[in-house]
């Protein structure tokens, strides 16, 4: 009898033992799904169809970030506020943009530039002002729609020209991240210079701050060392995110008037997140290396070198 006691508690201590452990493994999973899912800092009710489904209208989008937002005269005032409460306009915009620059800002549904990505997670960029180089600015936010409600997860503020920009949204580990290329060398004609930026915004506290700004694609010409007329410099790069920052695999390539390679040279950087929260390089970029900062002439090509230091661009 006593035995079979002894072999009853054994087995209850051990289905204690085993559901803590479930526990305790529940809420790890938990843990890691709470710092995978963004947390909302503004939550919008939707109009629902017929069919109980939420639908989206252009100026729900507006709504969303911009609580001031008039739907009836399809304007929002230049003071107002995004929905955590933080200033939706950036100053410089405001003095150094074309038409309305205070009171009554126009805010057309078809000026909402909505791109979606996994998840459901949507891109929206509201663009308020316009400039004289063919760019726009205004309010960038991550939103997503749920039933009968759209959350926000961050703002940020982005100046881009309409025709050429795309976004995208990438993860570093478990952050998120919003990209936006500017493709400025899509339609560049030969002999003409060009730059393709790219803008990396890291979502951290309810905002999409600026984490690294760098060139994709850069053609320039210019004077090359013992070569006549102008050689064609071109800059050529490849981010790649990983879990705690990002790799970007860079390549300069020097041509002659006939297409020909006269110097290539390559060199990976190594992006690394901040306690800032910005995205800092362990090496000055290849084109500043090559070409310089002032733009002066880079050195002849060397046939031959041995490996250089990490961080230096190679010559090949």
């Amino acid at each position: 009898m006593v035995q079979k006691k002894a072999l009853a508690l054994m087995l209850t201590l051990g289905g204690l033992a085993s559901g803590c452990a479930s526990a305790v493994e529940s809420s790890k999973m938990e843990d890691r799904a709470r710092r995978t899912v963004p947390v909302p800092i503004c939550i919008q009710p939707l109009e629902r169809s017929t069919s109980g489904v939420s639908k989206i209208e252009p100026n729900d989008y507006w709504k969303m970030v911009l609580p001031a937002f008039d739907a009836g005269s399809s304007t929002v005032d230049s003071g107002s506020n995004d929905c955590a409460g933080r200033p939706a306009f950036a100053e410089k915009d405001l003095l150094s943009a074309e038409g309305p620059r205070t009171g009554s800002l126009p805010a057309k549904p078809d000026h909402a530039v909505v791109t979606p990505g996994p998840d459901g997670f949507r891109v929206v960029w509201l663009r308020t002002f316009d400039f004289a180089d063919g760019s726009s600015s205004g309010p960038l936010a991550l939103v997503r729609s749920r039933e009968g409600y759209a959350e926000v997860y961050g703002t940020g503020a982005l100046r881009s020209k309409l025709k050429t920009t795309r976004f995208g949204l990438e993860r570093m580990g478990s952050r998120i991240l919003v990209t936006a290329t500017d493709e400025g060398c899509t339609d560049a004609k030969p002999g003409q210079s060009c730059e393709t930026a790219f803008t990396v915004f890291l979502l951290g506290a309810g905002r999409l701050n600026r984490a690294a700004s760098l060139p994709l694609d850069r053609v320039d010409h210019r004077p090359f060392p013992g070569l006549a007329g102008m050689a064609k410099y071109r800059l050529t790069a490849t981010p790649v995110f990983q879990d705690k920052g990002m790799r970007v695999v860079e390549q300069v390539l020097v041509q002659d008037a006939n297409q020909g390679t006269v110097r290539k040279s390559d060199l990976e950087r190594v992006f690394k997140l901040s306690p800032s929260g910005e995205l800092s390089s362990n090496a000055p970029s290849l084109w500043a290396q090559v070409v310089g900062d002032q733009g002066a002439p880079p050195a002849p090509p060397v046939e031959s070198a041995p490996a250089p230091p990490k961080g230096k661009p190679t010559n090949k």
